[in-house]
C-alpha cells in the first residue's frame, strides 16, 4: 500500500507537496477507511479538493509521473523525459523536480526518491526498514554525471553481493532511465527487485481520466479473463438504478486505418504484442457490449454507443470498481463524479469503503456536497488544493487545522463553501460591460 508521496518542481507544483494515507488517531468510520499493516494504519482513499486550476489534477499526474518513470521507461539515450517543470519562475525552470514515495511491500516499507529533469535522472535514492521494527537504511543510492551522463551505483549495508547483478544491468542504465527501468530490460534477478516490480506491476493502475481511455474494453476484458464477472458487473448497473437489467458483451476484432496503425506502431507506449498484431492484422481486439432495457412489452438491448454518457461511464467504472475490490491496487481518478449523479456517486464511493480490503483510491473531485454527510469522509482523508499568490499549488488536509477549531465547526461542507478551509474560486463580480459598436 501506498503511505504517502511528495512532489516538487512539477507542473504548477513548485516547492514539496506530499498526499498522505496515513491515518490520524481519529477513530471515525474506523472499519470502513482505515487498514492495519505492519504497524501503519492507512487509509484506503484520499480526495483532493478545490477550484479549477489549483494544481489538483497535477498531483495524480505527479504519480502518474512516478509510474511512468518505474514500468515505462525511456527506449534510447536521445529520449526526453517528457514533463512540464514549473513554469512561474525562472529559476526553477533550470532546477531539478523530485518525487518521493513511501510505499509497503512484502515485509517492508519502502522510500524511493528519484531527482530528475527533462534529460537525465540526476539521483535515485532506496531505503528500506522491516515493518514494525528498525531503522530505515539505504539500500542503494544512484547518481548521474551530468556532464558524461555516465551513472554510478552503490549498493549499501547488505546488499553488496548483488553487485555481480547490477555490474550486469549497468548497461541498460542509461542517464534518463531509473534503476527499475534498467532491472525491466536486464536478464538479471534480484529478489528484492524483482518482489517491488512484481508489486508494481500488480498494485499501480494507471490514472483515469475524463477523456476517452478505453474504460469499455477494459471492463470487458475483466470479465473475458474472469477478474470479474458478468454478473457482478450487471448486479452493479441495476443497483445504480440507470434501467438496465443485464447486458451482453461478446469479443470481435474491429478494423482501424492505416493512419490509426501507424500511430499505433510508432507510439512507445503501445504494449508489443498489440503493435504486431496491428502490423499483421490491420485490427484490434475489442468488445461488443449491449445493453437490456425492459420495456412495456418486454426486454430490449441497445448498443452501448446509444447510451448515456452517464450510463457508459458507470459500465466503465464497474470494471475499476470490482477490479479494486476483488484485488489490492491503488488507482488514481480525476473528477470521479465525471457524468455521475450526486446520489450515484456517493454509491460508488460507499460501495468502495464497504467491501475494498487493501485498495486505495486517489481521486480529485468538484462535488463538495460529500462534505455535508460526515458518514461519508475522514478529516484525514480530504485534501485542499489552492494557488499562492505566486501561482504554485499548495495541498493540506482538513486534518491539519487545529483541532479545537475543528470541533467548534458543525459543518464542514459549510465551512468550505464560505472560504474557511481555501480552496474555492477567487471570484469577480458578474458585470458585463455593454458591446458599443460605435467604438468598433
Amino acid at each position: 500500500m501506498i503511505i504517502d508521496f511528495t512532489a516538487s518542481n512539477f507542473r504548477s507544483i513548485k516547492e514539496p507537496q506530499t498526499i498522505s494515507f496515513e491515518a490520524t488517531d481519529d477513530k471515525h468510520l474506523e472499519d470502513y477507511y482505515v487498514v492495519e499493516k505492519g504497524g501503519y494504519r492507512l487509509l484506503k482513499m484520499a480526495t483532493i479538493i478545490g477550484a479549477n486550476a489549483s494544481g489538483k489534477s497535477n498531483m495524480l499526474q505527479a504519480y502518474m509521473q512516478f509510474i511512468l518513470l518505474m514500468r515505462l521507461p525511456c527506449e534510447n539515450k536521445t529520449d526526453k523525459i517528457l514533463y512540464s517543470k514549473f513554469a512561474l519562475d525562472g529559476d526553477y525552470v533550470n532546477r531539478d523536480s523530485s518525487i518521493i514515495v513511501n510505499f509497503i511491500c512484502g515485509t517492508y516499507h519502502y522510500r524511493y526518491e528519484i531527482v530528475f529533469n527533462n534529460e537525465i535522472i540526476v539521483e535515485e535514492t532506496m531505503s528500506r526498514k522491516l515493518l514494525e521494527r528498525g531503522e530505515m537504511e539505504v539500500v542503494f543510492g544512484r547518481t548521474t554525471n551530468r556532464e558524461t551522463r555516465m551513472s554510478a551505483i552503490n549498493l549499501q549495508n547488505g546488499y553488496t553481493a548483488f553487485n555481480g547483478e547490477f555490474d550486469r544491468m549497468l548497461t541498460n542504465i542509461l542517464h534518463n532511465r531509473t534503476v527499475f527501468g534498467a532491472y525491466h530490460k536486464s536478464n538479471v534477478d534480484i529478489p528484492w527487485m524483482r518482489e517491488i516490480s512484481d508489486w508494481m506491476d500488480s498494485y499501480l493502475l494507471p490514472i483515469i481520466t475524463t477523456t476517452e481511455q478505453g474504460l469499455r474494453q477494459f471492463t470487458s476484458k475483466q470479465i473475458f479473463d474472469r477478474k470479474i464477472t458478468k454478473e457482478q458487473v450487471a448486479s452493479f448497473l441495476r443497483k445504480a438504478d440507470v434501467g438496465i437489467s443485464d447486458f451482453s458483451v461478446r469479443k470481435e476484432d474491429t478494423p482501424i486505418s492505416s493512419y490509426y496503425a501507424a500511430a499505433i506502431v510508432n507510439d512507445k507506449n503501445t504494449p508489443d504484442n498489440i503493435k504486431e498484431q496491428v502490423k499483421n492484422t490491420s485490427t484490434l481486439p475489442d468488445a461488443r457490449v449491449k445493453m437490456v432495457h425492459n420495456g412495456e412489452h418486454g426486454s430490449y438491448e441497445l448498443e452501448f454507443g446509444e447510451e448515456s454518457r452517464g450510463t457508459q461511464r458507470y459500465y466503465e467504472m464497474a470494471g475499476v470498481l470490482l477490479t479494486i475490490i476483488n484485488t489490492p491496487h491503488i488507482v488514481a481518478i480525476d473528477e470521479l463524479e465525471y457524468a455521475m449523479h450526486p446520489d450515484l456517486y456517493e454509491h460508488f464511493l460507499v460501495t468502495f469503503l464497504s467491501n475494498a480490503k487493501e485498495s486505495q483510491i486517489l481521486c480529485t473531485t468538484h462535488m463538495r456536497e460529500f462534505l455535508a454527510d460526515k458518514n461519508l469522509f475522514r478529516d484525514d482523508s480530504v485534501w485542499i488544493a489552492q494557488k499562492n499568490e505566486h501561482g504554485a499549488t499548495e495541498v493540506y488536509s482538513i486534518a491539519d487545522f487545529d483541532q479545537k477549531e475543528l470541533q467548534q465547526i458543525d459543518s464542514r461542507y459549510g465551512a468550505y463553501r464560505s472560504g474557511c478551509l481555501g480552496g474555492i474560486p477567487r471570484l469577480g463580480d458578474t458585470y458585463v460591460e455593454p458591446f458599443n459598436t460605435d467604438k468598433q
